[in-house]
């Protein structure tokens, strides 16, 4: 790029970046555009209207909306995969006026491996483009076996072989696979299929560590035609900045100032997840019984009947709101 100055300092140059709008995606999205903001780069942060990131939480980025056309009936179905399938076929055209209208030289696009519009509208416009995956690598494979494991016969899972392990996922089992709570298995196999493609995107940042999924990243690299960055836990190289959808609920530090360090176990299921009654006793008990303090981070409409009197005072419960 040439070393253009603009008021006596060298202009920097431009990534775009494109997370998905889910807080587990968002935020080491936006903690990755700090680590390269620190490095030069001038950033700006493209992102649906569902679930829209906090400008203020980030000054020096650029944070501009696309049109999602989400309903609010899409939105309040909780159905994942009809609303990352709606924000893919909606914003490609919005996104590519956006490129088109960027006065700065954009030297890459950043996306997150579920908004591949963005993958599309940079080989149009000849960028190059890297993918952002801020899921475990043993999730990646997971899901990747499940389209073969359909075209076996194996799912729908019966509960003859639901204990049964998984051919070439040792150790999972049939009841750990991540099946989709979408009644339309088609189509969350498709999502699946364009958010793991690479296409023709230069590398894959991989918020993980060698150190922890060593033999899934071998397996992956293998088969992958770019080189893959296993970069996390990306939080540790960022500055630390509030990056929450929601209104953050601190009331749980003074408790936490009063316990020796190294002593919490910290239980957070995220924003999507949702478990039914057996399930969430099932983990309260498991906790309680294990003699150790816990936060337990837990959406207010999760049933439970777990108090503070049965866990002997072993409990601390922090809620958020969706």
């Amino acid at each position: 790029m040439r070393n253009e100055t603009w008021h006596g300092e060298r202009r920097r140059r431009r990534l775009v970046l494109v997370p998905c709008p889910y807080q587990g995606h968002i935020t080491p999205m936006l903690q990755l555009g700090t680590i390269l903001y620190s490095r030069g780069f001038s950033i700006t942060i493209s992102h649906a209207i569902f679930n829209s990131p906090v400008p203020k939480t980030h000054p020096h980025f650029r944070f501009v909306p696309i049109p999602d056309g989400l309903s609010e009936s899409d939105i309040s179905s909780g159905d994942i995969t009809h609303i990352l399938s709606t924000i893919n076929e909606n914003c490609k055209l919005s996104f590519l006026h956006l490129m088109e209208s960027q006065e700065d030289e954009i030297v890459c696009i950043i996306f997150d491996e579920h908004m591949y519009f963005a993958e599309a509208v940079a080989t149009k416009l000849k960028l190059p483009t890297i993918i952002l995956r801020t899921t475990s690598s043993a999730t990646f494979l997971a899901r990747f076996a499940l389209l073969g494991l359909k075209a076996e016969g194996y799912i729908p899972c019966q509960d003859s072989i639901s204990n049964d392990m998984v051919p070439k996922l040792h150790p999972l089992r049939f009841k750990d696979l991540p099946l989709p709570k979408s009644p339309d298995f088609k189509r969350a196999a498709q999502l699946v299929l364009d958010s793991y493609t690479i296409r023709n995107s230069s590398a894959v940042i991989w918020n993980t560590m060698d150190c922890l999924e060593q033999t899934c990243l071998m397996q992956i690299q293998q088969e992958c035609p770019v080189p893959i960055f296993p970069v996390g836990p990306i939080h540790k190289i960022a500055q630390p900045t509030s990056s929450s959808l929601l209104k953050e609920d601190s009331s749980c530090i003074a408790w936490l100032d009063k316990q020796s360090r190294n002593s919490v176990v910290y239980v957070s299921l995220g924003s999507i997840a949702s478990l039914g009654e057996k399930e969430i006793a099932e983990m309260a008990w498991g906790l309680a019984n294990s003699e150790q303090l816990f936060l337990w981070v837990k959406k207010p409409r999760h049933p439970t009947k777990f108090s503070r009197k049965e866990a002997n005072g072993n409990i601390f419960e922090a809620q958020f709101k969706l």
